[in-house]
């Protein structure tokens, strides 16, 4: 059953339940499939067709969600991209992929704009976000586009339409397509542990799972028809699709849709919600430190699930002491799984014959096999996995046949069993930063970008601890420059803003005569790590 017909079941049996809620907004099953249907019989009628490939550079709003689930209906392959890469970024994405159409958000247009025609995209489809607010709200908006350069940058090209004209351009009927069941329906970004972005490939099999998973595997723990869930992980994220948009959606519960919101501000923002479930990354917990944070209700909380990065066991324990204090009768619900694996492999269950143990990632379930093999963990999925679009290489590299004659995924992660058999993800095996928001950062993705300034003769980049985020970390960049005279603090500064998104750039740049290095010639990890702690060294940002 492909994602299109299981909406659509849960449109038939709940018209009139609330589906979405966002900014006061709220959106019923029976709307969400009106707007579905309408998007796809505009799409239909714009040339889209099976085997097309459309990207959506879009956070979470219900016209993504619609987006989604109408491209699914007619067959087209959907592209997730992060809204927060650069313009550039996102054109390469969507060359490599030869993709028909583009989606993104009215505040990206001017950067979109300098790329359009550089790529191969037929359609740029803009959104604003404030579709369904009232027609003075969305006129305001619209008023407003004259006066910031969008509208400007909006007529830079015959490429470029609104949503609203894909809407009136929908009528007659949208014939559904047959999937094959080993086809890619949905196509997620992902760096791994290289820093490149590269492009899984998922079947409606991959995610019919890992959906499956997210009910039977009690990640949403006692849940009831009228039950919410807090949308707080991005639809572009692989887990924030299944956990947080589609399983709810497929079991009739409603989604509280929050695309803006402050991580210091993790805790109101459920207080004031209300959900029953909520999914995240663990170093949102890390404002439960403020006092303040102390007298707020989470009695409504069941399910408090966190993926995305290894929790330390102090921390775990301290967040499950203080979700008791505040009448959470939940334990955080660990989740551990790759884009690649097509989400869960192992989870820590509520309710389990299995010992819960502090600092484990959880119990390997569902027809999951796992195997550490020189450290690494390695999955054999109970479906077929695809591996990345246009990219042999990479894919024989994650997807290995063994000696037992079975294709084994590597997934670049430390870990081991302990005799139980919980499974405890330690690490990346290779270098990887995670912010204070659970966003990946790769020191190459950053070394990269600087090396190709031409007075940047060498780099290395490395994680520092986040002062007000101690579970997470920020890059560092240590440079080796010509020219010093010429060579300004602005004029690095401009350039590492315009080659990387806001995401990735580093928090502190040190320029420095000589990168340290070891004996066998590398570069000193452990010594860069304490002239960063130095307060004198000299920074450019």
């Amino acid at each position: 059953m492909n994602q299109y017909d299981e909406i659509v079941m849960s449109v038939s049996k709940n018209p009139d339940r609330e589906a979405l809620r966002y900014f006061g907004v709220s959106v019923s099953y029976r709307q969400l499939g009106e707007m579905i249907e309408a998007v796809a019989s505009g799409l239909y009628n714009i040339g889209v067709r099976p085997g097309d490939k459309v990207c959506l550079a879009l956070p979470t709003t219900p016209e993504s969600i619609a987006a989604v689930y109408a491209l699914n209906k007619i067959g087209a392959v959907v592209s997730m991209i992060d809204v927060r890469l650069t313009p550039r970024q996102v054109a390469s994405i969507a060359n490599n992929l030869n993709a028909k159409m583009l989606f993104i958000m009215n505040f990206t247009i001017k950067g979109i704009s300098k790329v359009a025609n550089e790529m191969c995209v037929k359609n740029i489809v803009v959104m604003r976000g404030c579709e369904l607010f009232p027609k003075a709200v969305s006129s305001w908006y619209s008023f407003g586009e004259i006066f910031n350069g969008r509208r400007k940058a909006y007529n830079s090209t015959d490429k470029f339409m609104h949503w609203n004209n894909v809407i009136e351009l929908s009528g007659g009927d949208t014939p559904r397509h047959e999937w094959l069941s080993d086809a890619p329906q949905m196509i997620f970004q992902t760096s791994g542990t290289t820093g490149r972005s590269k492009s899984v490939m998922l079947t409606a099999e991959n995610i019919a799972v890992a959906t499956t998973h997210v009910r039977k595997g009690k990640l949403l723990f006692m849940p009831a028809d009228n039950d919410t869930v807090l949308c707080l992980i991005p639809i572009f994220a692989y887990s924030g699709f299944v956990t947080t948009v589609h399983a709810p959606l497929r079991y009739g519960m409603s989604i509280i849709i929050v695309p803006i919101w402050k991580p210091k501000d993790f805790i109101k923002t459920i207080a004031k919600h209300k959900p029953q479930h909520v999914f995240s990354v663990p170093s949102n917990w890390e404002t439960i430190y403020n006092k303040s944070n102390s007298t707020f209700d989470l009695s409504c909380l069941k399910t408090v699930m966190v993926a995305g990065d290894v929790m330390n066991p102090d921390f775990e324990h301290d967040i499950n002491n203080y979700l008791h204090h505040c009448g959470c009768s939940s334990n955080v619900i660990k989740m551990y799984g790759l884009t690649e694996t097509g989400g869960m492999v192992a989870f820590t269950p509520q309710l389990s014959p299995h010992k819960y143990c502090l600092g484990f990632s959880g119990k390997v379930d569902f027809g999951f096999k796992v195997k550490i093999v020189d450290g690494e963990v390695c999955v054999l999925h109970p479906t077929k996995l695809l591996g990345y679009y246009n990219n042999k290489e990479a894919t024989d590299n994650l997807l290995r046949q063994h000696e037992d004659g079975l294709v084994w995924l590597h997934t670049g992660d430390h870990g081991h069993f302990d005799e139980e058999g919980n499974l405890y993800v330690t690490g990346r095996i290779k270098h990887m930063l995670v912010r204070y928001d659970g966003t990946k950062i790769f020191p190459i993705e950053i070394k990269e970008a600087l090396m190709r300034h031409p007075d940047v003769l060498d780099c290395a980049v490395i994680g520092c601890i986040d002062k007000e985020h101690p579970q997470s970390s920020v890059p560092i960049a240590f440079c080796v420059v010509g020219n010093k005279g010429r060579l300004s603090t602005s004029i690095i500064v401009r350039y590492v803003n315009k080659e990387l998104p806001v995401h990735l750039r580093p928090t502190k740049i040190v320029t420095i005569d000589k990168l340290p290095t070891m004996g066998n010639g590398k570069v000193d990890l452990v010594k860069l790590q304490e002239m960063a702690d130095s307060e004198n060294t000299n920074t450019l940002s």
